[in-house]
Parts: C-alpha cells; sequence; structure tokens
C-alpha cells in the first residue's frame, strides 16, 4: 500500500501545477479579448461532465469539469469573420495580441513566482565554499581540501559562486593563485584550470563542488528584477537545449512528457516549499515557449497566420491552413509519443525489451543552479 502513496502525491501534484498554469494561460487570452472588445462565449477548465457551471452577467459560461486536465477559452466568431464583435471581426494585430497574452501571462506568472521567493525565503546565494573536491582535478592537485572557502583569486575579492565562476570560466588552462580560509587560516593555493568544452567554447573548470548556500531577502522591486532575470535565464537555456538536441542530439533525452512531468511534481510536492514553487515557475516558462512553437493548434501557429493577414491584406485561403492544421496535429502527436515512451523507458516500463529500452532512454538531469554548483 505504501508504494501507492507517492503515485497519488505525483498525480495530485500534477493536476495542482498544470491546472494553475491552464488557468493563468487561458485567462490571459480572455482578459486581453475583453480590452479588444471580445466577450469570451465560455472558460473551462478541464473536460468530460461539468461539475460546476456559471454564467456571469456578460453571457460568459464558466465551467469546471470532472476531468481536471486542461482547459480553453472560446469567443463568437472563431469561424466567422461576419459575426459583429467576434473574434475574426477583430484586426490582425488585436488577434495576435490576444493569442500572444496567454504565454505572456505564463512568463509574468513565473516572474512572479521568483520574485515571492525572492521576498520570503530569499534568493539562494551559494558560497564559495568547497563542500568536496574531486579526486584528479586541478583542485585536488593544488591541495584543496573539503571546507574551505575560496576568499580571492589573483587579487579579486570573491564573496560568492556568482562572483567565483566567470573568473575560473574565463581563464582556461592558466594558473590561477587562491587565497582560502581554511578554518580560520588564510593560505594561498596555486592551481592550473583544464579546459573544459560548454557549448561552442572552452572553460576553465577547477574541480570543486558546493552545495552550501545562504538566502538573501529582496525588497519588492529588486526581487522583481532579479526575477525577471531568472526567467530569461531559463528562457535562454532552454532555447540553447533545444537547439543542441536539433544540431547534436545532446540533451534530447532531457525532454518530458506528461508522464515525466508527473513524476517531477510528485516530487516537488512531497518536497514542498520553494521546490514546488521553482518547479511551477520552470512548468511556467515552458508551457509559455511551447505554444509560442509555430506550429499550427498551437498559439505560435495562430499567431503566425494572423501576422501573414497582416502583412498581405488577407487570411491565407481556408485549404493551406486546413493542410498545416494536420500537419500541426501530426508533429504534436509524434512529440507527445516520443516523450511518453522516453518517461516510460525512464520508469523502466521497457527493461528486458532488447532495443527498446536502451534506444528510448535518455540522459538524465544532473544538477541545479538551485542546489548545487560544479566548477
Amino acid at each position: 500500500m505504501a508504494h501507492i502513496f507517492p503515485v497519488i502525491i505525483a498525480i495530485v501534484g500534477l493536476f495542482f501545477l498544470a491546472n494553475t498554469l491552464i488557468l493563468a494561460h487561458e485567462f490571459g487570452h480572455y482578459t486581453v479579448a475583453r480590452l479588444a472588445g471580445v466577450t469570451a462565449r465560455s472558460f473551462a477548465l478541464g473536460f468530460g461532465p461539468r461539475l460546476i457551471e456559471w454564467t456571469d452577467h456578460r453571457g460568459t459560461v464558466w465551467s469546471f469539469s470532472m476531468l481536471p486536465m486542461g482547459g480553453y477559452v472560446s469567443f463568437p466568431g472563431e469561424h466567422s469573420a461576419t459575426e459583429n464583435g467576434g473574434y475574426l471581426s477583430r484586426p490582425p494585430l488585436a488577434r495576435m495580441a490576444i493569442i500572444a497574452a496567454g504565454p505572456l501571462a505564463n512568463i509574468l506568472v513565473a516572474i512572479a513566482i521568483y520574485a515571492g521567493i525572492f521576498m520570503v525565503q530569499g534568493m539562494p546565494i551559494f558560497l564559495p565554499i568547497a563542500s568536496s573536491v574531486i579526486p584528479g582535478s586541478p583542485a585536488a592537485r593544488a591541495g584543496f581540501h573539503a571546507g574551505d572557502r575560496i576568499i580571492g583569486v589573483n587579487n579579486i575579492a570573491v564573496s560568492s559562486f556568482d562572483t567565483l565562476r566567470p573568473i575560473l570560466e574565463g581563464n582556461p588552462g592558466k594558473s590561477m593563485e587562491f587565497s582560502v580560509n581554511r578554518h580560520g587560516t588564510i593560505l594561498g593555493l596555486s592551481a592550473t584550470l583544464t579546459s573544459e568544452p560548454a557549448g561552442s567554447r572552452e572553460v576553465g573548470y577547477l574541480g570543486i563542488w558546493s552545495n552550501v548556500a545562504s538566502r538573501e531577502k529582496m525588497g519588492p522591486g529588486l526581487a522583481i528584477f532579479t526575477a525577471s532575470e531568472r526567467t530569461w535565464q531559463v528562457i535562454t537555456q532552454t532555447f540553447q537545449g533545444i537547439g543542441r538536441a536539433l544540431t547534436t542530439g545532446q540533451g534530447a533525452g532531457n525532454f518530458r512528457g506528461i508522464i515525466g512531468v508527473a513524476h517531477l511534481a510528485g516530487q516537488a510536492a512531497q518536497a514542498g516549499g520553494d521546490t514546488l514553487l521553482t518547479l511551477m515557475a520552470v512548468l511556467s516558462i515552458n508551457l509559455a515557449l511551447m505554444n509560442l512553437l509555430p506550429i499550427p493548434v498551437l498559439d505560435g501557429g495562430a499567431f503566425l497566420f494572423c501576422f501573414f493577414e497582416w502583412v498581405r491584406g488577407r487570411p491565407a485561403p481556408d485549404h493551406i491552413q486546413d493542410f498545416a492544421t494536420r500537419g500541426g496535429v501530426a508533429i504534436i502527436m509524434a512529440l507527445f509519443l516520443y516523450t511518453t515512451a522516453h518517461d516510460l523507458a525512464g520508469l523502466g516500463v521497457f527493461d528486458g525489451l532488447p532495443g527498446i529500452a536502451h534506444a528510448a532512454t535518455g540522459a538524465h538531469i544532473v544538477s541545479n543552479r538551485d542546489h548545487m554548483w560544479n566548477i
């Protein structure tokens, strides 16, 4: 019976995360549509038989259904430009704003979550303390010990890993002079960094791990600014990861489908606190980016059609839109099958089936800057 509990936690965690983020996404569409003069016909969360339903004074039907996964907002005039006040009667720029509002809402949710963490609990500031020294590394050869705190490099003061990392990465293959505090005694250590590949460039590598962190609480202004920086960092890292996966295949195994996300959500729900909130922020960003892909049936595809209509002065022919929509559905289904197969392989479902387990299993995500630094 005990092994069922983590599964229940995973399912509940997934539903909580998914529906909160989907609600924010659809509310973004709804809000900007209202500003553009389009009143929603319905706003639904979940699918299947409706458990709760009411109609507001504008005529919008709000509902919550039995299957709490997914949701949608529908507008009058989605298929006919002749309906007065309908979606297609709005100019292309207004429709582009309505479409972009969903992903933008998810980005704003991520910023709000990060800002809340930074204000209430504080931002993790990793200290330049060697929790462990990798055997055979430049640090080990230089005489670093676990517990050593780096206070300076080449006469440059160091207070955190954020200040230490760029110094080391920018000097591959060079000899560096370190000032180290070891149990209250200041030592001088010299290490020649190795050169390690990082994308298209080489970076300096010392060979220490740190999971020693303090937290620095922030005021609202600084928290929002730092949260925006963190959100942009996640966006750029996601695009870089997708680029590497498409061009070199590196990191393709890190893609997660609904089963993989459920597993992560269950782990985060059990951990609680800012672990769950951080996962929620990352998933919100990924939901925004996924919807911005230029694939018909996603927001990005609809945005692209509106953009071409704005440029050409008329919408694309119906047969082209129909063909693109069918192609978009095929792409989404292929991605769903791939990520599902990978998730099942990661759970050991294909163990014992020759050729399948090896082909479907990818790399693991081994570290997160909110938990550990490796330089």
